[in-house]
């Protein structure tokens, strides 16, 4: 007997079922919390109800938000006993998961991004630096930055003064450089830039130019040194040939401090005048 009963609410209830299960279906895909609530709300409008935002105050709204966190709290709103039993039944699971779908997926970008941003500079860590460089072949370029007497900034303007100045120097490598170009924060104040099909020439222009623009925009008085090294054809079974050109670009990076630092040196390439416009010590 109970089975024939089970079978005549089904039967009841099949447009109900239908928009139920497509509601699960298009949430176990959803992107982000604005599609999940266009599912909520197809299915609460499926159900029956109407929706209304919740100062609306109107007597036959639903206390259930269904905004999944987009713009304002939003109520189904229905005087049907028999809806609101179906918004008991479908929408309160759906809404349930939806919640945590939408929570679920904030939770893994922001461990995507706490693992590949740097939190203080906003430039790509270390981690994913690691990574560019390790795929980087023939033809790419490879710089180590360095600022130049950066304890002192810490020692006599204190720890939020030079954080200021890593996140304002580290924008302005982003805005000097190509879409593709990747700036990273290796560590410290130490930066590197990764130059997809880029010239030793190239890059170095890239450099000189932006130390000519940090001198004039920077907050304090505080220079750079970068080395600059090519990503050659490796020889054997060795590292990669990206890491081999970013240990010659901090090798030529320290070059460049021990000649006085606000430099620029490049790897292959004497000719290249490294020397600085105007000398500046920090």
């Amino acid at each position: 007997m109970s089975y024939c009963v089970s079978m005549s609410l089904l039967a009841d209830d099949e447009a109900e079922l239908r928009a139920a299960y497509t509601a699960t279906r298009g949430l176990l895909r959803t992107r982000d919390a604005l599609e999940a609530q266009h599912i909520v709300l197809k299915l609460c409008r499926a159900l029956g109800a109407d929706v209304a935002t919740a100062d609306a105050d109107l007597p036959d709204s639903v206390p259930m938000d269904i905004s999944l966190g987009e713009g304002e709290p939003l109520l189904p709103i229905t005087g049907d006993p028999r809806v609101r039993s179906l918004l008991s039944r479908y929408l309160v699971p759906a809404v349930s998961d939806a919640r945590a779908i939408v929570e679920s997926g904030l939770s893994s970008e922001r461990l995507v991004q706490m693992a590949t941003i740097d939190t203080l500079t906003g430039v790509w860590s270390r981690a994913s630096l690691t990574y560019a460089v390790n795929h980087t072949s023939p033809g790419d370029c490879v710089s180590m930055i360095d600022l130049d007497h950066f304890k002192n900034v810490n020692d006599t303007l204190g720890h939020d003064a030079g954080d200021a100045v890593l996140a304002s120097f580290a924008a302005h490598l982003r805005s000097g450089v190509r879409d593709r170009d990747m700036v990273g924060r290796f560590g410290g104040e130490e930066f590197v830039v990764v130059f997809p099909a880029t010239t030793i020439e190239g890059a170095y222009d890239v450099l000189i130019r932006l130390r000519a623009s940090w001198q004039t925009t920077s907050m304090l008085p505080i220079t750079f040194s970068a080395g600059i090294a090519a990503v050659t054809v490796p020889h054997g079974d060795r590292e990669p040939a990206g890491q081999t050109a970013l240990k010659s670009a901090d090798a030529l990076m320290y070059a460049a401090k021990s000649a006085g630092r606000d430099r620029v040196e490049c790897q292959q390439n004497p000719t290249l005048d490294s020397a600085p416009t105007e000398k500046t010590e920090a």
